[in-house]
């Protein structure tokens, strides 16, 4: 083992000395019901007695609603094994760096921009992400906690922001002037302010980076942090969850399992279509809860949804804990390796379609199609070859 892997292992062996730490990330499109099964797995964790705490990092903060009970952005009680918090970013920054935020507002108002907008353009994109992590770093390293629970933002950002910690650090240390961190934005303003100077003074006098680097190692090591998908019985929030697992894929985060909400049970044509999204999922294990004739909020009802998806089962268990794509990227081309279902047995056809692969078989089933979600890259490629190796399908593309 080479000396890195060494003291990192020491490092996370320290910081989990307390307790054996799961982290649990929900993620989905707004509607699906990411919140309610985010206070639900807290509420089913800490009625196994499990010490669980409840993050809401989704600027929407609804798991105030869904719990009935104020929580805001200190750490607040719920029940005797389970805490909660709201983290605000705004409120982050007002309790520990203002100071940075004042002098690059204050850099601006001295060249004549009013102060109400000088204010906005301190916080500039990726500020708010940073600020979150941070507060989240800083719960998960307390170790208080043998289960977090951590309710994200909506699909398109969550897997971004998870990402966050490791773009910032290895970045940080290799450029100069933390200002192109974030974006080419923060240019068109460096003639009228020292923004890049006060950034890089806040970067050198604080541990920020170190804090980013052990936040990213705590999210990709995958006996402490599963990703679950969230969704619904609808193509547009299975097409975002399909796009987070690719991410996810790529980020080398690992997702174990994939949550269904609001499945009626009487439709028989919601059925079929159940069936058809866990085979699009496959080899991913899919749990489903049923729809219910009223609003999911407060403790009780929340139990039951967890019980729903659950069972007796420790929802803080790893479900899958291998690879669902695996990608390798050359100069021009990428490869691909998945496994679809009953593909070993049936002929196939493959299409790609803007960022998506579409395979259909035929099976005793009837046609079965199977979309996948392209990483970015691979937009403008082509298909180059498809072909079945050891029970997965390789697919080349190239530009």
């Amino acid at each position: 083992m080479h000396l890195f892997e060494c003291l990192k292992t020491s490092v996370v062996y320290i910081i989990y000395k307390k307790y054996i730490l799961r982290l649990i990330v929900y993620t989905g499109k707004g509607g699906t019901g990411k919140t309610v099964t985010s206070c639900a797995t807290a509420i089913g964790l800490s009625e196994i007695g499990y010490r669980t705490l409840l993050i809401s990092a989704d600027p929407a903060h609804t798991i105030s609603d869904a719990l009935c009970i104020d929580i805001g952005y200190s750490t607040k009680t719920i029940d005797s094994n389970l805490d909660a918090i709201e983290i605000d970013p705004l409120f982050e920054i007002s309790k520990d760096y203002v100071d940075i935020i004042s002098s690059i507002s204050s850099s601006f108002i001295g060249n004549g921009v009013q102060s109400s907008i000088a204010y906005e353009i301190a916080m500039l994109p990726g500020m708010t992400q940073l600020f979150s992590l941070i507060k989240i770093e800083e719960l998960v390293r307390k170790n208080n906690y043998e289960k977090i629970v951590l309710d994200m933002p909506a699909s398109g950002e969550a897997l971004k922001f998870l990402y966050f910690p490791k773009l910032m650090g290895s970045m940080g240390r290799r450029i100069t002037g933390f200002t192109n961190l974030f974006s080419g934005f923060a240019k068109m303003f460096q003639p009228m302010s020292s923004y890049s100077a006060y950034l890089d003074s806040f970067i050198t006098q604080t541990d920020i980076l170190k804090r980013l680097d052990n936040l990213f190692n705590i999210l990709s090591n995958q006996t402490i942090t599963s990703l679950r998908l969230v969704t619904n019985l609808n193509n547009f929030s299975v097409k975002n969850a399909k796009r987070a697992l690719m991410s996810a894929s790529l980020f080398g985060i690992n997702v174990d399992l994939v949550i269904i909400n609001k499945v009626d049970v009487r439709d028989e044509s919601k059925q079929r279509y159940l069936e058809k999204i866990k085979l699009n999922f496959f080899p991913l294990p899919c749990r489903q809860a049923i729809l219910m004739e009223e609003e999911l909020e407060g403790i009780e009802m929340l139990r039951q949804h967890n019980y729903h998806i659950f069972g007796r089962e420790d929802p803080s268990n790893i479900f899958f804990n291998e690879k669902v794509y695996s990608i390798e990227e050359n100069k021009d081309s990428l490869t691909l390796k998945f496994k679809i279902p009953f593909v070993n047995n049936s002929p196939f056809d493959i299409q790609k379609q803007n960022d998506e692969l579409i395979i259909t078989l035929e099976h005793d089933r009837g046609m079965l199609a199977n979309t996948v979600t392209l990483p970015l890259a691979a937009v403008t490629m082509k298909i180059m070859s498809s072909t079945i190796v050891n029970d997965q399908l390789v697919v080349i593309l190239k530009r």
